[in-house]
């Protein structure tokens, strides 16, 4: 896997547009001092988890004898479910965090189940080698994600939030058909059901 294919992947699960909208309705009417200190906090524990998911992935994945089959099977099917999510406006309804900000950005940025599924599944999938540009792509993203919020976010604090959450459901349909394809690939790679070309 080149730095190309593992970035362009991992902005599609965890890069700035669920990072912004999340830190937009956590962060709304907050101070700087406030918001820069929970983007600070959870890049950092974004970094640190990405990192050790890249480094032990491939260990747990032997240790439970996952296959790279059901990883990608399990994965797809995460995927679809989140995209469904993204579409059909479920669990994006704002609400007060008692964490100022910290709980839902942590949700949408480290803790993300379709971002540490595609971890563990390139992670399984590379060489040590390769395992540093994983690495490198992983904190790229995050390093846009942080440039994300410094800038753009303040920039869409004078945009319509109607306007953004059409860009998340056009978001949503796209990642909903590469769940599918990522089903397809799991189910031909079980031998469940035969290579479709």
């Amino acid at each position: 896997m080149t730095f190309v294919e593992a970035f362009s992947i991992l902005v599609a699960v965890v890069g700035p547009p669920k990072i912004l909208l999340a830190f937009l309705v956590d962060t709304q009417g907050a101070e700087a001092r406030r918001r820069w200190r929970v983007a600070f906090t959870t890049t950092a524990t974004a970094v640190a988890t990405g990192l050790f998911v890249i480094v032990a992935g491939r260990l747990l994945i032997q240790l439970f004898h996952i296959s790279a089959g059901a990883l990608m099977l399990a994965s797809g099917v995460i995927l679809f479910v989140h995209a469904l999510d993204l579409v059909l406006g479920r669990k994006q309804e704002p609400e007060h965090d008692q964490t100022g900000g910290t709980h839902e950005l942590a949700t949408a940025f480290y803790a993300n189940p379709v971002a540490v599924a595609y971890l563990f599944l390139m992670a399984d999938a590379s060489t040590w080698s390769a395992s540093f540009v994983l690495a490198g792509a992983y904190i790229s993203v995050i390093a846009l994600d942080f440039a994300a919020i410094a800038v753009l976010g303040i920039l869409l604090r004078y945009v319509k939030m109607t306007y953004a959450w059409v860009l998340v459901r056009v978001l949503g349909v796209l990642l909903a058909a590469l769940g599918v394809d990522l089903i397809i690939t799991g189910l031909e790679q079980l031998h469940i059901i035969g290579e479709i070309s």
